[in-house]
């Protein structure tokens, strides 16, 4: 409110010393503004569409990072009730895409797990997950009637697969937590964490 307190940002670096440079951008949002974001939202996007990432995601040379645990928010667009993820489309066209890559081996094929499970159990996401609430698998007829609120391995899918397939949530306000663990090696190689498009879909006369 005042000269008197101050926002103070602070970088603390290590290693060798030479020059560094930081591109810092501030916005203040009014308390009532509707691009305000909600209690707990690391990140927040609006729209109907766009696209969402981990942070130091990238599809060539990006890695995961350990010790994660936040909330990335989609705001719930007026008269929208539920919102597609798909994963982003891979640098190399044809191939397999890389953009979901969380746990496990992601120089080869690793298949999609899903759910809490118990420790060692092949299928649970016990260490690193990305939570969907309730995510189901968007194009199946009839829609499961059970659903599953943690993803994990290295293919994008709300079932145990290797086809990454595009993964719907009627869970409002739209709200992904991603959790990371301290340990990416060696059981974990070459993650590079999630980047996942979304489309917001319009509410129907039976929701």
């Amino acid at each position: 409110m005042g000269q008197s307190n101050p926002i103070i940002l602070t970088v603390i670096t290590s290693g060798p010393s030479f020059p560094r440079s930081w591109r810092v951008r501030i916005s203040q949002i009014p308390c009532g503004a509707i691009a305000k974001a909600d209690q707990g939202c690391l990140q927040y996007h609006t729209g109907v569409s766009g696209r969402v990432k981990s942070f130091n995601f990238d599809p060539v040379n990006g890695r995961q990072l350990s010790n994660q645990d936040y909330s990335i928010c989609i705001r719930t667009e007026r008269n929208f009730c539920s919102i597609q993820y798909t994963a982003c489309p891979g640098a190399v066209p044809g191939n397999r895409s890389r953009t979901f890559t969380l746990s496990g081996n992601s120089n080869s094929i690793v298949q999609a797990m899903v759910g809490g499970g118990t420790q060692g159990s092949p299928n649970s996401c016990t260490n690193d997950w990305l939570m969907v609430p309730c995510a189901k698998i968007a194009d199946r007829l009839p829609m499961a009637s059970t659903c599953e609120d943690k993803i994990c391995g290295g293919t994008f899918n709300a079932e145990v697969s290797s086809v990454e397939r595009t993964v719907v949530s009627t869970i409002r306000p739209f709200r992904l937590a991603f959790h990371a663990d301290s340990i990416e090696a060696p059981t974990d190689v070459d993650n590079r964490g999630f980047c996942l498009d979304y489309v917001q879909q319009p509410c129907t006369s039976n929701k």
